[in-house]
C-alpha cells in the first residue's frame, strides 16, 4: 500500500495533457476563422473588381467614342486637327479580314520532298 505522501508527489500527465489539447483546439478555431474571413473578403474583392471591370469597358467605350469624333472633327476643324496632331490620334480599325492562315503560307511552290536534303561529302 502506498502511504498519502508518495500519492501527492506522484506526476500525473493528465492536466498538462489537458492544457496542451485546449491551446490547440484554440489554436485550429483561430485558425479556421481567420481563413473564413479571407474567404469572405476575397468574395467581396472578385464582386468589386467585376464591378470595377464594367465601370473600366463603359469609361473606354466612351472615351473611344469621343475620340471618333474628335477625328471626324478634325477635318473641318483646325484646332481639332492641331489635337490629333500634337497627341498622335490615329483610327485603328483592328485586324484586317485575312486569315491568319492564309498570312503565313508561302506564296511561291514548295520545294520537292528530299530536295536538297542529301548530306555533303566531307573532306578529310
Amino acid at each position: 500500500m502506498s502511504s498519502p505522501e508518495e500519492d501527492t508527489t506522484r506526476f500525473t500527465p493528465f492536466w498538462p495533457l489537458c492544457l496542451l489539447a485546449l491551446s490547440l483546439a484554440a489554436f485550429l478555431g483561430w485558425q479556421v476563422m481567420a481563413a473564413a474571413q479571407q474567404y469572405i473578403d476575397s468574395l467581396r474583392l472578385a464582386d468589386q473588381q467585376a464591378l470595377l471591370s464594367g465601370q473600366a469597358a463603359q469609361a473606354e467605350g466612351k472615351l473611344q467614342a469621343m475620340m471618333m469624333d474628335l477625328l471626324e472633327l478634325a477635318r473641318t476643324d483646325a484646332g481639332a486637327r492641331a489635337i490629333v496632331t500634337k497627341y498622335g490620334i490615329r483610327f485603328n480599325p483592328g485586324p484586317s479580314a485575312q486569315p491568319v492562315e492564309a498570312a503565313l503560307l508561302p506564296s511561291g511552290p514548295k520545294p520537292k520532298e528530299g530536295a536538297g536534303t542529301e548530306p555533303k561529302p566531307r573532306a578529310e
